[in-house]
């Protein structure tokens, strides 16, 4: 019953953005239940004020249990995943159907354990998919394959993200350049060079690792801490994977499973 309730709850939302100097231009698509109307939604995306109060634990940054931030693992703080989607028929989780998902933003195909993404639009506009619970303290693995990709295009992980619609949240974004990136928002936090870890030739797998404990947002990739930042933003969230190419048809990729580590769900 409640894989049932998430495959109804579970929706997809689109969010298109043109990167201009001085602006940063949002549209959003909500596809709701089938018998409901597309709602579209135009609007400025700001970034959230940050209110230390809502996220008052501290930790130190890098944070690992031996000090060493590559042994800092989701297992070794959270245990085992407590959800997995390995696309086998699709995703309940993200309300995936098995077979064809394809609509004017993105093309998915479930098959053969994999998800595969073609997005369509350019100029980064970002598809993503969430999945619940809303949780606080997490961690995500993403584990993909690049098929074709330029410099600009982008992928990643979104965490604490209070909604399906306004695209608020925490990106933990990897580069086809080789470039990763924790954003809150529009805003980049800090960027760090992944290109002697980032398997960038065709069907390479690549693990991308995003935890977020307290105030420290840290990423991984294929096992190697490459950054950690602190931000009081955002204290809690759904979590999923994005999309953003710079160029039209230029991406492509497989996901071929997404993980999540927490303590609890928020109640």
């Amino acid at each position: 019953m409640q894989t049932l309730f998430f495959m109804i709850l579970t929706t997809v939302f689109t969010l298109g953005y043109l990167i201009a100097p001085d602006q940063f231009k949002i549209s959003t698509e909500e596809i709701m239940a089938p018998t409901a109307e597309p709602t579209m939604i135009v609007r400025q995306l700001e970034d959230h004020p940050v209110d230390a109060s809502v996220n008052p634990v501290q930790y130190d940054v890098p944070v690992s249990p031996t000090g060493d931030p590559s042994e800092m693992t989701p297992q070794s703080i959270f245990g085992s995943a407590k959800t997995e989607d390995i696309f086998e028929r699709g995703s309940s989780g993200f309300g995936i159907n098995a077979g064809l998902n394809d609509d004017e933003n993105i093309r998915i195909i479930a098959l053969n354990k994999r998800l595969s993404l073609e997005p369509k639009k350019d100029n980064g506009w970002i598809t993503w998919r969430l999945r619940p619970p809303t949780v606080k303290d997490s961690a995500a693995d993403m584990e993909f394959s690049i098929i074709t990709c330029a410099r600009g295009d982008r992928t990643g992980i979104l965490m604490r993200s209070s909604d399906y619609t306004s695209g608020h949240g925490y990106y933990f974004s990897l580069s086809c350049e080789g470039t990763i990136s924790i954003l809150r928002d529009s805003t980049v936090l800090d960027t760090a060079d992944a290109r002697g870890v980032f398997n960038n030739n065709s069907s390479d797998v690549n693990v991308l690792t995003a935890m977020a404990r307290g105030n420290v947002l840290s990423a991984y990739l294929n096992g190697q801490h490459l950054l950690s930042v602190r931000d009081d933003a955002y204290a809690e969230g759904f979590s999923g994977f994005f999309t953003a190419p710079q160029g039209q048809n230029t991406l492509t990729m497989d996901l071929l499973s997404f993980k999540e580590y927490y303590s609890e769900e928020v109640k």
